[in-house]
This record gives C-alpha cells, sequence and structure tokens, in this order.
C-alpha cells in the first residue's frame, strides 16, 4: 500500500505543476531581456519547494500508511533454554501465550472487517496478510517454549504439564487458522491485482478461519493462568517433599562419607546428562543427599561438616526446576572434596548410570576402596 501511493502522490503533483505553468505561460515574445540568472535561481528556488512539498506530502502518507499497520512482531529471545530454570521458563511462556493470544485476536478482527461487505480488494488482502504474519511469529515462539519446558521439565512436573499440551492444542488450532488465511490470500492475490473478484468459497474460508482463530482465546488465556497457578503449587510441594526425606542409609566414616560424596556426584551426572530430571531422578539423587548430609555431619569433621547444607542446597534447587544453579552447586562442591579415592571412576572416565554399582536408596553398601 505504500509504495503504491507515493508514486500517485508524485504523479498528482507534476500534473499539478505542469497545469500552472501552462497556464502562466505569455502568449507573445517579451519585448526586454530576460534576467537569464534571476530566471535560473527563481526556477531553482521553485523545484526546491516543490520538492520540500511532494517530501512533506510523502512523508505524511507514509506515516499514515504505517499507523494503520500493526507493530513489527519482535521475535522472542535466543537463549539455551538449558540454561534456564523451570520458573524462568514458565514466565516467558506466559508472556508469550499473551503475545500471542493479542495478535491472532487483531488478525482475525482485520480479516473478520476486511470480509464484512462479501468482497476484498488488493490492498485489503495485503494489510490482512501483514497482521496474519504478525500473529504466526508469536504463535510459533509460543509452541518453541512450550516444547523446551516440556523437554527439560515434563518429567518432573507430571502433575501440571497436561494443562500446558493442552494450551499446546489450542495454539496448535489458532496456528492452522492462520496458516489457512494465508494459503488463501496467496491463491487469490493473483486475481485481485487483474481486478476478478474473490469466489464465495474463498470467502467463506477466510470467515470461517477468522472465527476458527478467536474461538478459544479466553480459554487459552485461562489454561495458561490455571497451569502458571499450578506449577508453582507443585512446585512448592515437590520441594517440600524433597526436604522430608530421612537418611536411610548413613555413610560408617569419613572415608565412605567422602566415597558416597563422589558417587553423589556422579548419579546427578548421570541423572542430568540428557539434560531432563524425572521425578525418579530426583527421588533418586535426594535419597543419596539425605545419607551424604548425614554422613558429613557425623564424619566430615571440621573440614567437611559444612558441606551438609550444600548437599540439601542442591537437592532443594534441584526440587525447584533449578538446575542451572544445581549444576554449578555440584561443580564446586565437587572442587571442595579433593582428590578422588580409588576405586571410582575418575572424571572423563564415563558416567555411571542408576544400578551400576553405586549406592541406591535404601539398599547396598557404600563402595569400598
Amino acid at each position: 500500500m505504500k509504495n503504491k501511493t507515493i508514486p500517485v502522490l508524485i504523479i498528482s503533483f507534476l500534473v499539478f505543476l505542469s497545469l500552472a505553468c501552462g497556464a502562466s505561460a505569455p502568449t507573445s515574445a517579451p519585448t526586454n531581456t530576460p534576467d537569464v540568472q534571476a530566471t535560473v535561481n527563481a526556477g531553482i528556488a521553485a523545484t526546491s519547494a516543490a520538492q520540500t512539498e511532494v517530501q512533506a506530502t510523502v512523508g505524511a502518507a507514509v506515516s499514515a500508511t504505517n499507523a494503520a499497520l500493526p507493530p513489527t512482531s519482535t521475535p522472542g529471545p535466543t537463549v539455551e533454554y538449558v540454561e534456564m530454570t523451570e520458573e524462568e521458563l514458565e514466565a516467558l511462556i506466559n508472556q508469550a501465550v499473551e503475545d500471542a493470544v493479542d495478535a491472532t485476536q487483531e488478525a482475525s478482527d482485520t480479516t473478520t472487517q476486511a470480509t464484512a461487505d462479501d468482497a476484498l480488494t488488493y490492498d485489503e488482502a495485503q494489510t490482512v496478510d501483514v497482521y496474519v504474519y504478525a500473529a504466526e511469529q508469536p504463535l510459533a515462539y509460543a509452541d518453541e517454549l512450550i516444547g523446551a519446558y516440556y523437554s527439560l521439565y515434563g518429567e518432573l512436573a507430571t502433575e501440571t504439564v497436561e494443562l500446558l499440551l493442552a494450551v499446546e492444542d489450542d495454539l496448535d488450532d489458532m496456528a492452522v487458522a492462520m496458516y489457512t488465511i494465508t494459503d488463501v490470500l496467496v491463491s487469490v492475490e493473483d486475481d485481485l491485482t487483474q481486478g476478478v473478484s474473490m469466489t464465495a468459497e474463498a470467502l467463506l474460508q477466510l470467515e470461517n478461519a477468522a472465527q476458527q482463530a478467536s474461538a478459544n482465546l479466553e480459554q487459552v488465556q485461562s489454561q495458561v493462568q490455571t497451569w502458571v497457578q499450578g506449577v508453582q503449587v507443585e512446585r512448592e510441594d515437590r520441594a517440600n517433599a524433597i526436604a522430608s526425606i530421612r537418611p536411610d542409609n548413613v555413610p560408617p566414616d569419613r572415608l565412605a562419607t567422602l566415597q558416597s560424596a563422589f558417587s553423589f556426584v556422579d548419579q546427578f551426572q548421570a541423572a542430568l546428562g540428557d539434560n531432563k530430571l524425572s521425578r525418579d531422578e530426583l527421588t533418586n539423587i535426594a535419597q543419596l543427599g539425605a545419607n551424604l548430609s548425614a554422613g558429613f555431619s557425623q564424619h566430615g569433621g571440621p573440614e567437611l561438616q559444612g558441606l551438609s547444607s550444600k548437599v540439601n542446597e542442591i537437592t532443594q534447587q534441584l526440587a525447584r526446576g533449578q538446575v542451572p544453579q544445581a549444576r554449578n552447586g555440584l561443580g564446586n562442591f565437587e572442587s571442595s572434596l579433593g582428590q578422588r579415592p580409588d576405586g571410582l571412576p575418575q572424571p572423563g572416565g564415563g558416567l555411571l548410570q542408576p544400578g551400576s554399582g553405586l549406592p541406591q536408596p535404601g539398599g547396598g553398601g557404600l563402595l569400598r576402596p
């Protein structure tokens, strides 16, 4: 629309300028010798004034056109999702869904308004296309965030993940409606440029897609808020449950405590080797941590007793979905342990998996050198 308006304005102005010059042209040769330099100067001044007027008019037209279009959709931040906590991803998803709902509502309304007279011009089609594209971006971003959350925390937040998947289903329906509108516009734009009216079938497809896009907007907003509230409660309940785990196999001496500490490190790394954390993995690590914490308290001495609280902090971070912080805490914790005792795998020698010889909650003895 903007590109079409500018040439029309310029042509109109030039026609007007030509007519004005023609009306003022003398019918006979002048009797006095013309002042050539004065004429040149006047022409330059008139041309400059004309250019300024045209530019002002064009600028106003461009501004008016831009004001009528939706703001350019800003893509979501480029992040490594594995470096985000559950709560951070939750906040991003909540905002992304709200943005997607708003953009979809605008696209639906614009489509409905454009087809209200049972017709569609090329300019109207272009405007609808802009709004639809502006909705497709936040819809895709919200879907990407939900996929990242499900991959990283879906096996941990087992009580509320179904709520999030329901939100994703509705977002998919909204996206399908946007794609339908785009497909229809692509198929009819060539006809519209040639002055051929859109068919009744295509018009009906646009109207139905607009209705489909807006049908579940309130439901999506309600569902995402229910999920946010539910996952916050679940996170607190999970943290409280982990904090209530009591030791069931305390290391008998200082050496066994150190061995258990390195086993705790390996079990942690094995569980998160795939960048996922399940509820069973969390419970297993927490039980090992409870045993280790008790071992530090009983056998750690002045140098190691302080590590008991560090173990508890790491397991609480895992329970609250603060995996990046837990990873960093584990690295500092391992550095505090010094050299590994004989009989335990060395760094770089492969991570032990559950059931491969490490002590399990409630059973098995601690590894001996």
